[in-house]
């Protein structure tokens, strides 16, 4: 293989790693609250809707601690690049101070969108934090070191 492109195994995942958080950025769309496929179809089929299972969110994601009142975890994928999605009552601004206090070292951006990204000093982790009707969505990326 020609070592000018030795690279581009990183490169093709800085690009979809780019991709997933402009997508999150720009999207309107709140991930959290969607419903899964099997409430959805319970609703066509007619049948009542019943208190929705819930599955207890971890304490952390990849040495990134969740809120204490993190709930509607979503789990995308658990190897590098992850993914993790989680409602918290907090406020976004709660949320944006939570994350600073936990995290020092990381970068908190300016708000595009309503919606404020804090990354790692290297950028391998990313934070996303939109307001929600009822608190913020927290979406964490991590890609490889």
């Amino acid at each position: 293989m020609n070592n000018k492109l030795s690279f581009l195994p990183s490169t093709q995942l800085l690009l979809k790693t780019v991709a997933v958080t402009l997508t999150l950025l720009g999207s309107g769309v709140t991930h959290a609250d969607k419903l899964s496929v099997a409430q959805q179809e319970k609703l066509q089929s007619g049948a009542a809707m019943g208190t929705p299972s819930t599955v207890s969110c971890p304490s952390e994601f990849h040495s990134i601690v969740l809120s204490s009142d993190a709930t509607q975890c979503q789990q995308f994928e658990s190897e590098i690049p992850a993914a993790m999605v989680y409602h918290t009552a907090m406020s976004p601004s709660q949320v944006i101070s939570f994350y600073k206090e936990q995290l020092p070292m990381f970068k908190t951006h300016p708000a595009v969108n309503q919606r404020t990204l804090i990354t790692s000093k290297e950028r391998h982790t990313k934070i996303v934090i939109s307001p929600d009707n009822t608190g913020a969505q927290v979406d964490i990326l991590v890609a490889a070191k």
